[in-house]
């Protein structure tokens, strides 16, 4: 009668481990898949495309403004240009630059992927003379 009970402490003990080891095992691959989506994230972001298109806006946009009559029409047609660049890598870019003030210009950039939808402005306001 003895030993028929050791037996089945042993049996107990190991069910009792075998589920610890499946619980253990369970809470580490979540923690592992977890922390790489995030990484993978990270890297889907495109975040310098986003700048860059910013950048060369700016950039763009103050070296026209020294030919104040056709600063909106210089600002759409560089639109329009980078637009086009942008849709032959697989991206919609929509650039909206307006001279609002004297020396002021609102700036609008839409930037859309299978990914990611992302819009700075609306009325961003940038200076273009010192």
């Amino acid at each position: 009668m003895q030993k028929a009970r050791k037996g089945q402490w042993l049996i107990l003990s190991g069910i009792i481990l075998a589920v610890g080891l499946v619980s253990l095992t369970t809470l580490l691959n979540e923690a592992l898949s977890a922390g790489y989506k995030v990484a993978l994230s990270e890297t889907e972001f495109p975040a310098h495309e986003i700048n860059e298109i910013y950048e060369e806006t700016v950039r763009t946009a103050k070296l026209v403004w020294e030919n104040e009559d056709n600063f909106n029409q210089s600002m759409e047609y560089f639109s329009e240009n980078v637009s086009k660049i942008y849709a032959l890598h697989g991206f919609y870019v929509s650039i909206s630059a307006y001279n609002s003030t004297e020396n002021i210009a609102n700036l609008t950039i839409q930037f859309r992927s299978e990914n990611v939808n992302f819009t700075l402005g609306p009325d961003r306001l940038i200076q273009l003379k010192p």
